[in-house]
């Protein structure tokens, strides 16, 4: 990519336009005064968002659709290199910029925070977004007050990000302040190695300002990539010289945060799981840092219910819960577990879709070992996304591998899941649908489906567990 042109308020065209990660930076473009415009390759509801916002978003590439005005171009590492607006870009000699960079550029005018590691990015930007109180912010996932997106244009002076190492675009960002939560080995077509992704967080952490500060998670690889931090460190949890540690009861969402200065702040949490609970205190530490009263930053978290995709309810008929999450890695999937287990619901089902054929290469032992802590596990075929089918990494290769005492079920297909999980549940179960791919779509199906058959006026087939 190229750099930007020019500095602050331009006009720019962005490829992808309705996608995730677009859309919302499209829009906090927009409020900081660019002329935005874009394409997506199919009409959506978040291109009649974008232009009530006042974007000119169009369904449909082509190269017509680059105004003669346009002063960059934006893409994202999903965009093909024969995309057609890219090429005209290129043509008329037109700045190209990885989304990373614009980002990089809104940030610019505010003071920068960011949020980086393998696992619970988003959630922990968000967090840290309602702790401020009054902040901007861009994260991967949607938030509250995001239009149907991950982005905020707030009112005071921080901006928070959600720094992306699975294209290395981290790098791109010039925080102030970040929290650096988990290394791990994540995204296998980028990084052949675990090394290679500590590395990356290394190189992350060292470009950190002296006077700015790093939060670290309670995560051993991350501590050790916090040695490259020319600034503070603050650590998080029950090691030496900690900031501050979670006190926690099982199975409470609430908790206390005891800092080592002798503070104890009452955090009224209420989203389950020990992961969330150690996302909020670096969310805390940070927020401290910045100047923010703690007290009030924690109690700002007892109206935070997630983001898009983070243990999200689709609903609950027939006596059984409807859940949608995205983990997709081994760790996300057993914390997922644990924090559905929180809600002490009578059985854990699960529908796992494998994303990417890379991924499930090199972790399908270990997806189908995190998988063996739910009571049943209901296994799809891989969700291919960007990378071609290999007939030797398959969701039932999965399947096969998760240990006993779970039950195991191959569902090749949504449908077939579906099917699976109507014959398999019972009331009091809580449904836990997890993956990166199309696998949300089935929440809503399933609690249809479990509305039908409770409401049909005939005795409940699931009152008689099998």
């Amino acid at each position: 990519m190229s750099g930007p042109a020019a500095a602050g308020p331009r006009s720019i065209h962005m490829v992808g336009i309705g996608g995730a990660g677009m859309s919302g930076l499209a829009l906090l473009a927009r409020e900081a005064g660019y002329a935005v415009g874009g394409t997506d390759r199919d009409e959506s509801p978040m291109l009649d968002t974008l232009r009530r916002a006042g974007i000119a978003a169009r369904a449909g590439h082509g190269a017509d659709a680059l105004a003669p005005g346009a002063a960059a171009l934006v893409v994202s590492t999903a965009i093909a290199a024969e995309n057609p607006e890219l090429a005209e870009a290129r043509r008329r000699g037109i700045p190209v910029l990885h989304r990373s960079e614009l980002l990089a550029e809104l940030m610019a005018g505010r003071r920068g925070l960011a949020v980086a590691g393998a696992h619970g990015k988003s959630t922990t930007s968000a967090m840290l977004h309602a702790a401020l109180g009054d902040s901007s912010a861009c994260v991967g996932a949607t938030i509250a007050g995001g239009r149907g997106t991950g982005a905020v244009w707030g009112t005071g002076p921080w901006f928070v990000a959600e720094a992306d190492e699975s294209d290395r675009s981290l790098l791109n960002l010039a925080p102030e302040a970040a929290i650096l939560l988990n290394v791990d080995h994540d995204h296998h077509a980028t990084y052949a190695t675990l090394e290679e992704v500590r590395e990356v967080f290394r190189a992350f952490v060292a470009r950190l300002p002296a006077d700015g500060v790093l939060v670290v998670g309670p995560d051993e690889d991350a501590r050790a990539c916090a040695a490259d931090a020319p600034c503070a460190v603050r650590r998080v949890g029950d090691v030496e010289g900690s900031f501050c540690r979670v006190e926690r009861a099982p199975g409470s969402p609430a908790f206390t945060l005891a800092l080592a200065d002798g503070r104890r702040i009452a955090v009224p949490l209420a989203v389950t799981g020990l992961h969330n609970a150690e996302n909020a205190a670096c969310a805390l530490a940070l927020a401290d840092w910045c100047g923010a009263d703690l007290e009030e930053a924690a109690r700002r978290l007892a109206g935070f219910t997630g983001v898009g995709r983070r243990m999200d309810p689709r609903g609950a008929a027939a006596g059984v819960e409807v859940i949608d999450d995205y983990a997709h890695h081994p760790a996300e999937i057993r914390a997922t577990i644990a924090a559905a287990r929180e809600r002490d619901p009578a059985r854990v089902v699960v529908v796992f879709q494998p994303h990417l054929p890379s991924r499930t290469r090199a972790l399908g032992a270990e997806l189908a070992e995190a998988l063996g802590a739910a009571d049943v596990a209901i296994v799809t075929d891989v969700y291919l996304a960007r990378e071609p089918a290999d007939p030797a990494v398959t969701g039932r290769g999965v399947a096969e591998r998760v240990p006993v005492p779970a039950r195991a079920v191959y569902a090749p297909s949504l449908a077939d899941a579906a099917d699976a999980v109507m014959a398999e549940v019972r009331p009091g179960d809580l449904v836990l649908t997890m993956g990166a791919g199309d696998i949300t779509s089935l929440g809503k199906e399933l609690v249809g489906r479990l509305e039908r058959l409770s409401g049909d006026g005939d005795r409940d087939p699931l009152s008689d567990p099998a």
